[in-house]
């Protein structure tokens, strides 16, 4: 059960986050994407002090949880200020050196915390460093991001959700949407099942220690860190429809080599063969997404239904692998493998009408 009691854990948190974030992302239309991120990062301020007061695992386990609500409400409203801020000639190349950025934060947060707990053996040193980091990005936020002014008798600001999704579907949006959410509940569908269970795998399976995958989960951060300014800069030259492709076809099949092999050396080039084709198609659905910036009707809700679907991958993953696992240790990369066959077929399906 102990495998399923962390599926749960993790999934609890994508599935707050996940509620969140189309809410979120009309609200952000609403009121302006750099309040909503302020009200978000004040917020988020607080979390890692109520750390520091959870005595109990329930406690802590129900912070996460809140945790992942208030991420969910800062989501759209970081999508709306890239969109807006970001260099449309080089919208791959800006989309995926914001996101090595956001991976970065957080290997270079874990990095710091194991230091202060190693060196200091204090989580409530490394939780007040964390919030004060939060606070001085709200800070950073109020001085440097530019305020929108959000019109009276706008769509975006007036418009009720009927008007709205009429508004995407009148403008040919819905199969790009489609695309776009679907790809992203895939990464971190995949993403979240290698963390959760990666640990139990390589102990049962490949017969390695826990540092070896401890290290994989970092190499992850480190390529998708470095490869992703990359990803984006191919996806301005050959185009982001090409880019998913060709993700998803190195996704496929890495995915089909991590189910056969029990060879270490293999597995580790393989995994991170497959670590590349994740970060290409992140940037590809980035770049796709930054596109809808342009369209401040709409962009606040399609930037919150991508995000949910992300959570949700995020939620679902862990909880479905989890059961996976219990019933055959085998089946783990075997059922990521169906599901990523999915989202091809759908890409497959819907791109000639998509807009890619």
């Amino acid at each position: 059960m102990e495998t399923i009691t962390i599926g749960m854990v993790i999934s609890l948190y994508g599935v707050s986050k996940t509620l969140m974030q189309i809410p979120f992302g009309v609200v952000s239309d609403k009121v302006g994407d750099k309040l909503t991120l302020k009200i978000a990062l004040m917020l988020m301020a607080l979390v890692p002090i109520g750390y520091i007061f959870s005595d109990t695992t329930f406690k802590a386990g129900s912070l996460y949880v809140i945790q992942g609500a208030i991420l969910g409400m800062a989501a759209p409203a970081t999508y709306s200020v890239l969109a807006r801020t970001l260099n449309v000639k080089r919208r791959g190349e800006c989309t995926g050196l914001a996101s090595a950025v956001f991976t970065l934060g957080g290997g270079i947060g874990a990095a710091i915390a194991s230091f202060i707990l190693s060196k200091f053996n204090s989580f409530n040193m490394a939780f007040n460093i964390a919030a004060l980091g939060i606070f001085l990005t709200l800070i950073y936020v109020v001085i440097r991001v530019d305020k929108v002014k959000v019109e009276k008798g706008k769509i975006n600001n007036k418009a009720s959700i009927g008007e709205i999704l009429y508004e995407i579907k009148n403008r040919g949006f819905v199969y790009k949407i489609i695309i776009l959410s679907s790809s992203a509940f895939l990464g971190d569908y995949i993403y979240s099942c290698v963390v959760a269970l990666i640990h139990f795998y390589g102990q049962d399976v490949l017969n390695v220690s826990t540092g070896y995958t401890s290290a994989i989960i970092s190499v992850y951060l480190l390529v998708f860190g470095l490869a992703a300014p990359i990803a984006g800069w191919v996806s301005d030259k050959i185009g982001n429809r090409k880019q998913f492709l060709y993700s998803f076809l190195l996704m496929n099949f890495t995915l089909l080599g991590l189910i056969i092999t029990r060879n270490i050396t293999i597995f580790t080039v393989i995994i991170i063969l497959y670590f590349l084709g994740a970060t290409y198609l992140n940037a590809s659905v980035q770049s796709c997404l930054s596109e809808f910036g342009a369209y401040p009707e709409i962009k606040g809700l399609v930037f919150g239904i991508v995000g949910a679907s992300e959570s949700l991958g995020y939620a679902v993953g862990p909880l479905v692998s989890s059961y996976i696992y219990e019933y055959n240790k085998n089946f783990l990369f075997l059922g990521l493998l169906i599901v990523s066959v999915l989202v091809t077929i759908i890409y497959l399906a819907l791109f000639n009408k998509s807009k890619i």
